[in-house]
């Protein structure tokens, strides 16, 4: 079934990290400089005068496609697969599993499968003995837009997982967002979850 397919990749890449490569290539006068970020360097310019550069990061990007917009942390950088049939899925997570997945659809409504994406979710926390706590959600964005769908809660002894699945169509097409973080996730995952609410925007009509 393609739904199933779909919400397996999720579940895959809510396990998997990103690596960050940090060289650069700065270009003057057409001759080209290798730096990194956060790094002086100095370059010697074609009239053998020196100059000392430092190439840094913003603290906030953005990320923006046809369908929607988000802020997110510099050091965290979203990935957007072509997973076929007019579905492509953005991926941002942290190294410690916090996480933020938008799945596209051009031809299905995604609403009518969050509770299977849900279950699916959370299939084997259940079958380890997690308490799963579900209820209704809704969150409406700064551009008035309101996005519907389902809260979970997985509790076992001292862990607890919090998970957002929700959804925004407009006839057959739409956007499911899925969110996941940890009870003892550190404060730059916290605000990454925070941004990235604060400032999405959906474009989709």
């Amino acid at each position: 079934m393609k739904t199933a397919l779909f919400i397996g990749i999720v579940c895959v890449a809510l396990a998997c990290g990103q690596v960050m490569a940090g060289n650069y290539v700065l270009t003057i006068d057409g001759k080209k400089h290798e730096v990194d970020v956060g790094k002086q360097t100095i370059i010697k310019l074609s009239d053998s005068k020196t100059i000392q550069i430092m190439l840094e990061k913003k603290a906030v990007a953005s990320f923006e496609t046809q369908s929607f917009s988000f802020d997110h942390p510099s050091d965290v950088t979203p990935s957007r697969t072509d997973l076929g049939d007019g579905i492509y899925q953005t991926l941002m997570v942290t190294s410690l599993g916090t996480s933020t997945i938008v799945q596209e659809y051009a031809d299905m409504d995604p609403c009518n499968f969050v509770d299977m994406m849900l279950n699916e979710l959370t299939k084997e926390e259940k079958q380890y003995g997690y308490k799963i706590t579900n209820s209704s959600a809704k969150i409406k964005l700064a551009g008035g837009k309101i996005l519907t769908g389902k809260k979970s809660i997985a509790t076992y002894r001292g862990d607890k997982t919090t998970r957002h699945v929700l959804c925004y169509s407009i006839r057959d097409a739409g956007i499911m967002i899925v969110t996941q973080i940890d009870k003892d996730a550190p404060a730059q995952d916290r605000a990454m979850i925070d941004t990235f609410w604060k400032t999405l925007k959906i474009t989709l009509e």
